[in-house]
């Protein structure tokens, strides 16, 4: 049996959340501001109607 990753995050992260569909506005209020609460010091943004996305490294 596997463990799922744990994953830390501290005050001064960045955490971009990234949906495929496009909730309401007052969902995406809910969500965030639970996680603020839960993870004081993180800013979360949230992109919605997004399938994917890729990060490169820098040249």
């Amino acid at each position: 049996m596997t463990n799922p990753a744990l994953v830390v995050l501290r005050p001064g992260d960045k955490v971009l959340i990234t949906l495929e569909d496009d909730p309401p506005d007052d969902v995406i209020a809910h969500v965030t501001s639970g996680l603020r609460r839960d993870f004081p010091g993180v800013h979360f943004t949230v992109v919605t109607a997004v399938s994917g996305i890729a990060v490169l490294p820098p040249t």
